[in-house]
């Protein structure tokens, strides 16, 4: 192949930004019916605003925010070739086999494809803050606010009739207990708590802050 055939950097970094698009197709919750669809691409927001909230409201916790972020946005980033792998299948189905065997991959697959065709200054930012992304004080934030943002599905889902949900309500509160050395997640479980027992009958009513008011 002659020289002038092959493909130019330029030409393979918008490989990069058609996978970043997929985010925004690849649903969440695969396996389950939804009422209303998420997307990967709105989960990983929904984290980053929540993962900020936790560390604005923690008194005197030395974190760095840009290193936060970047980790809340890239934390499901391999999804974009992987898709969504529902939580029973990968930590329970077999002993959790699937689960372990992505624990090893997924690092190798963020290092290796996720980030390959952008410019070596980014991809390296990147890579680092994908596979440590539930690392580090960071990391932990990130984790709680994923589970937060798996109750508030939950909630969502539940408040529309889908019943289909109880179960991940109760799974997303496990895991964000985890993390209740959190203030503001002691917060939102206790609100949580709250929602779903006092909007139980609410139906679909919308979701402002008086609704429960009489």
């Amino acid at each position: 192949m002659d020289s002038r055939d092959k493909p130019s950097d330029n030409d393979r970094l918008f490989a990069f930004f058609e996978r970043l698009k997929t985010m925004s197709s690849i649903k969440r919750f695969g396996t389950l019916p939804m009422i209303e669809t998420e997307s990967v691409a709105s989960h990983s927001y929904n984290v980053a605003i929540m993962s900020l909230m936790i560390a604005d409201y923690e008194d005197g916790l030395d974190i760095n925010r840009e290193t936060l972020l970047r980790k809340a946005l890239f934390h499901d980033f391999e999804e974009t070739i992987l898709s969504d792998i529902p939580h029973p299948i990968k930590h329970r189905f077999k002993g959790g086999k699937l689960g372990k065997l992505l624990e090893e991959i997924v690092p190798e697959l963020i290092e290796n494809e996720i980030f390959k065709e952008l410019p070596d200054r980014l991809k390296h930012q990147y890579v680092k803050a994908a596979i440590g992304a539930k690392e580090g004080k960071e990391g932990q934030i990130v984790a709680a606010a994923d589970a937060m943002d798996i109750v508030m599905t939950s909630l969502r889902e539940l408040k529309l009739g889908n019943r289909y949900f109880e179960r991940i309500f109760d799974v997303g509160m496990t895991m964000l207990a985890k993390y209740d050395r959190f203030q503001f997640a002691r917060k939102f479980m206790e609100s949580a708590r709250s929602y779903r027992t006092r909007g139980a009958d609410m139906g679909s009513s919308p979701t402002f802050s008086d609704e429960f008011v009489t």
